[in-house]
């Protein structure tokens, strides 16, 4: 009888509550390895984290110990997302746990790398499971894209602006948009004024230090950050790596 390890995992806790729980992920298993006559010697689950691989992933990382050290012969997952969505990172682990010795088989769609069919079936729903990732991953960019096109806020808010919901030929989802924010856009000004007239950096910073005047959250200026507020870095409204083109400002002001 062969050793089985069951290996559950949820990507976050909102999954945990109403994906496919762990719990229902355990039984469909368990189930698949009586009919498999297979011996289940450890269950190892993942909860609330990604399919990426790193250290997180705890009880995966114990999967490649456990196959390391000789210690199971086959691991049973409910499905292939739930060791990855990325087809390189699914055929370098198949072939790390074959050289181990190690099949991997799956309750949904009934992979079982043991066989060369097998492992066609499962090269196949690697390839699928990628086509997937990256179709989400275009979708994404292509909205997020779009978005700032319009002038739609699609992160934090830069200094200077706040946030404004409106809604534009009747749509029944508001936009996010930018306008100007008056008591920030005071202190750049002074930041700007402070700067032609040949005022250092650290000098503007300990100005406004000095006043009392601090950042949005409260605390003291930092060099970097009121170098932000000079001309050059204002316009591109940057924050991180989100930016809004400069083409959106007059849809903003048109609606704001």
């Amino acid at each position: 009888m062969k050793r089985a390890a069951i290996y559950t995992r949820v990507s976050t806790e909102d999954q945990a509550e109403n994906g496919v729980s762990l719990e229902n992920q355990s039984e469909r298993i368990r189930e698949y390895c009586s009919y498999k006559n297979l011996e289940i010697v450890v269950e190892i689950e993942d909860a609330g984290v990604s399919g990426g691989l790193n250290k997180s992933r705890e009880g995966f990382m114990k999967l490649l110990d456990l196959a390391e050290n000789g210690q199971i012969d086959c691991i049973v997952f409910y499905s292939l997302e739930r060791l990855s969505r990325d087809m390189l990172t699914m055929l370098t682990l198949e072939r790390l746990f074959e050289d181990h010795n190690v099949e991997l088989h799956t309750v949904d769609g009934q992979v079982d790398t043991s066989t060369p069919d097998g492992f066609m079936q499962f090269a196949m729903k690697s390839f699928l499971g990628e086509m997937e990732r990256r179709q989400i991953k275009y979708r994404t960019k292509k909205a997020m894209q779009h978005k700032k096109q319009n002038g739609h806020v699609t992160g934090a808010v830069c200094y200077g602006y706040t946030e404004k919901i409106v809604s534009i030929n009747g749509r029944e989802k508001p936009l996010r948009v930018l306008q100007l924010y008056e008591p920030e856009q005071e202190i750049i000004r002074s930041v700007n004024t402070m700067y032609q007239t040949g005022k250092r950096l650290s000098q503007i910073v300990c100005s406004l230090n000095s006043n009392g005047i601090t950042t949005r959250e409260g605390k003291g200026w930092t060099p970097q950050q009121v170098k932000r507020l000079i001309p050059g870095y204002e316009n591109c409204f940057k924050k991180s790596k989100t930016r809004i083109s400069v083409a959106a400002r007059a849809f903003i002001e048109a609606i704001a």
